[in-house]
């Protein structure tokens, strides 16, 4: 009978050595998502707890990417200086990710392989067109983020972020049923330029309005090229509302989430901008 062992490597030589092995491998980094819902441990195989694994945590910049090894803590992510000047929406994504206690403990690549609908760092890191450092038992490769899908036995061990010079300007913004603490029933990442006021280079997802990611293309091209005015902002509204009706045509959230949806977008946008949300320019356009 097989029975289920721990190991505790401490170097990615070590795991490659473990995934040759033949026997199912489990992988645990902080374990958070195993203690909220209360999953039952698997029953064979071998149990990789990566917590002593130091080439799998740390931020760095490498060449014109941002590596962040994939056991890095949420909190890390939260307080970290480069990516709070580089690419604030996934700082931003971070510090609104749970209670100070999940933040120590959950880490990017768990957060990125349990893929649940309403995670908050998703959107960020598919704004940003991340990619992921993938190993398994045929070696290493790079994946992009949105052709990701979590298997067995394969494991993230870094996410790479473009680090284009000047930074592109991004933010997040979520909606949950309290204002502390809570999951996502929608959350919103952006990201854009600006030249001489024009909204150039401009990508949107939404989480939590289906199994993964949307990317916004209708929201995108309603204000992409345009000047910040009532009357973009009316046409970025609509689309943004259009996108719900299309992505969750028959569940009964689709009513309120196509109304909350263009407050996000509003927020996030002034917030890219310089601009409050309560400008005339998002009053005009309501």
């Amino acid at each position: 009978m097989n029975m289920l062992t721990v190991a505790r490597p401490r170097s990615l030589d070590a795991i490659s050595a473990l995934m040759s092995d033949g026997r199912p491998l489990h992988f645990i980094a902080g374990g958070t998502d195993m203690l909220i819902a209360g999953r039952l441990r698997p029953k064979d195989g071998i149990l990789v707890d990566l917590g002593q694994v130091a080439e799998l945590s740390g931020i760095s910049v490498v060449g014109q990417h941002i590596r962040i090894g994939a056991a890095t803590t949420v909190a890390r992510l939260a307080e970290d200086p480069v990516l709070a000047a580089r690419l604030p929406a996934l700082s931003q994504a971070a510090a609104e990710c749970g209670a100070v206690q999940i933040r120590n403990r959950a880490t990017i690549g768990g957060n990125i392989a349990e893929a649940a609908p309403a995670a908050d760092l998703l959107p960020p890191l598919w704004v940003a067109d991340a990619r992921l450092e993938i190993r398994d038992h045929d070696g290493s490769r790079l994946v992009a983020i949105a052709d990701y899908i979590a298997s067995p036995g394969r494991l993230i061990t870094a996410i790479l972020l473009p680090d284009p010079d000047p930074a592109p300007k991004s933010g997040f913004a979520k909606l949950g049923s309290r204002r502390e603490l809570t999951i996502s029933k929608l959350n919103l990442a952006m990201l854009m330029r600006q030249e001489g006021g024009r909204i150039v280079d401009l990508r949107i997802v939404a989480g939590a309005i289906g199994p993964r990611p949307q990317r916004l293309k209708l929201a995108e091209a309603a204000l992409g090229g345009r000047f910040l005015s009532p009357k973009a902002l009316q046409l970025f509204a609509k689309a943004l509302s259009d996108e719900v009706d299309t992505a969750i045509p028959t569940r009964s959230s689709r009513v309120w989430k196509r109304r909350a949806i263009v407050g996000l977008g509003y927020d996030v946008i002034a917030a890219m901008t310089g601009h409050s949300p309560r400008h005339p320019l998002f009053a005009g356009a309501a």
